[in-house]
């Protein structure tokens, strides 16, 4: 009976051990290499008023807009997230619209990397053209502060909070591919930011930015 015990016990001091690990391993913050001078500053948001689609599985705890879409039940394309919205310059005037495409990464390594996700953006700039980002996001620091340590961990929210998300797919920034009007052929680098004032359980009011640079050159 004794040795039982002593076995529950290393158990539980194990999987605790492991959770704490997990919590607060360094190794999972992720790098993120912000714009510094950007030619494009858009801003998003996810709450349901501010978007024109987006439906997923619900295992995502944001809003399915409008209500009634077709859900992303089907075995090869779920647990993505769809959404098509608007994007805000500096002046809060809508000067874009985007859609994106979010998939779980198949580089996820969650006790070394965090939890990946591959973020695909077709972005309509009028009088400038169309542009393709394809953007690497750890959203394990976001989940982290949110879900765990708010929802399972039962402690106060500590935001606001601002997340750098934009692990990569090179030099931990987003590629950015121009397609079509001045930019078409050229290439360039973007960066993708959240922001969360509050927190009761909805990741709805969650405030994205996107930042793009291009450069002069086909790529």
């Amino acid at each position: 009976m004794k040795y039982a015990f002593s076995l529950i016990v290393g158990i539980v001091l194990g999987v605790i051990a492991a959770v704490a690990l997990v919590y607060v391993n360094p190794l999972t913050r992720g790098q993120s290499a912000p714009i510094d001078d950007p030619q494009w500053v858009l801003e998003y948001k996810l709450a349901a008023r501010d978007n024109w689609l987006s439906t997923h599985d619900k295992r995502l705890d944001i809003p399915v807009v409008p209500i009634d879409a077709p859900l992303l039940w089907e075995h090869g394309i779920r647990g993505s997230l769809l959404s098509a919205m608007p994007l805000k310059g500096s002046s809060g005037a809508e000067v874009a619209a985007a859609t994106r495409i979010s998939v779980p990464s198949p580089e996820s390594e969650f006790l070394r990397a965090g939890l990946l996700v591959e973020d695909y953006w077709l972005i309509s700039v009028p009088g400038e053209g169309t542009v393709f980002l394809h953007a690497l996001s750890n959203q394990w620091p976001l989940l982290r502060d949110t879900v765990v340590r708010v929802d399972w961990l039962r402690r106060n929210w500590s935001g606001p909070g601002e997340y750098d998300l934009t692990q990569g797919p090179v030099d931990t920034r987003a590629v950015v591919i121009g397609l079509t009007g001045i930019h078409k052929g050229s290439s360039g680098h973007g960066h993708d930011r959240l922001s969360l004032e509050s927190y009761d359980g909805s990741l709805a009011p969650l405030t994205g930015q996107l930042t793009i640079e291009m450069g002069d050159t086909p790529g």
